[in-house]
C-alpha cells in the first residue's frame, strides 16, 4: 500500500512494495522549513493508524538529524519525535533516512530546485558557505531496498545518503555549469558539514565519483 502521490510516492508505485504486507507510508510534510504545527499534527494523525496494522511500515526520514545546525528545527524534532513513535509502537518497520533527493518534481523546496530555479530567475539568494550535503536520484531508492522486500518482518534503521558529501558552494558550481548560467549567490559563513555516525544504523551509499555530476544532467541539462 501506498499513502502518498509526491516524488517518493510514485517511485515505489507498480514496485514490489506496493503490495499487501508493506505501508509505504510518503506523505509527510516535504518543506523542511515548516513551521505550522498544524502540518506536523495532520501527518501523525495520518501515521498513527498504520502503526498497529498487520504490515511492515516503511516511513522516510531524513539523514539531517545528524546537522548540528538543525537539530533544534520544527522539521528535525517531529522527524525524530516520528522515529521513536515508531518504535514503540510498529511490529514491522523500515525506517528510512534521506538526504536531498532529486527528481523531476514541481516542488520548489526541494535544494536542486531550489537553486535551479534562482539561477534560471536570476533570483539572488543567500547560502550557507559551510554546509554539505549528499544527494540522491530518486530512481536508485527502490533498487537500494530491495533487498528487504522478501522480509515479513523486520525492525531496522537505514542512512541512506545517496553521494558522497559535497558542499554547498561546489554543488551550486556544478549546477551553473550544467545550466550554462551563473546564479547570483551571496553567501553566509554558517551551516555544517557532517558524517552519519557509525553506530546509527546501517549506511548505504550510491554511486561513484561523478555521480552527482550525472544526475544534475540528467535532470537539469
Amino acid at each position: 500500500m501506498i499513502v502518498g502521490r509526491g516524488l517518493i510516492a510514485t517511485a515505489f508505485r507498480n514496485s514490489l512494495f506496493d503490495c499487501p504486507p508493506f505501508v509505504v507510508f510518503a506523505s509527510g510534510v516535504s518543506n523542511s522549513t515548516e513551521s505550522d504545527p498544524e502540518a506536523y499534527a495532520r501527518e501523525l494523525a495520518l501515521l498513527d493508524p498504520y502503526l498497529t496494522k498487520n504490515t511492515t511500515l516503511i516511513y522516510f526520514s531524513t539523514t539531517s538529524i545528524f546537522d548540528p545546525t538543525k537539530v533544534h528545527t520544527a522539521y528535525i524534532r517531529h522527524k525524530l519525535a516520528i522515529e521513536k513513535r515508531i518504535r514503540d509502537h510498529a511490529e514491522s518497520y523500515l525506517l528510512i533516512r534521506l538526504p536531498i533527493l532529486v527528481g523531476r518534481t514541481s516542488n520548489p523546496y526541494t535544494l536542486i530546485n531550489f537553486l535551479a530555479n534562482a539561477v534560471r530567475e536570476e533570483r539572488p539568494i543567500t547560502l550557507h558557505a559551510n554546509a554539505c550535503r549528499h544527494l540522491l536520484d530518486i530512481d536508485d531508492l527502490v533498487p537500494v531496498l530491495t533487498p528487504f522486500a522478501g522480509m515479513t518482518r523486520v525492525r531496522e534503521t537505514i542512512n541512506i545518503p545517496g553521494s558522497d558529501k559535497i558542499s554547498v558552494p561546489r554543488l551550486a558550481e556544478k549546477i551553473e555549469n550544467v545550466m550554462h548560467k551563473k546564479g547570483i549567490f551571496t553567501w553566509e559563513n554558517s551551516g555544517a558539514c557532517y558524517d552519519i555516525p557509525p553506530d546509527a544504523g546501517k549506511t548505504i551509499f550510491v554511486g561513484g565519483p561523478k555521480y552527482i555530476e550525472d544526475m544534475l544532467i540528467k535532470y537539469l541539462g
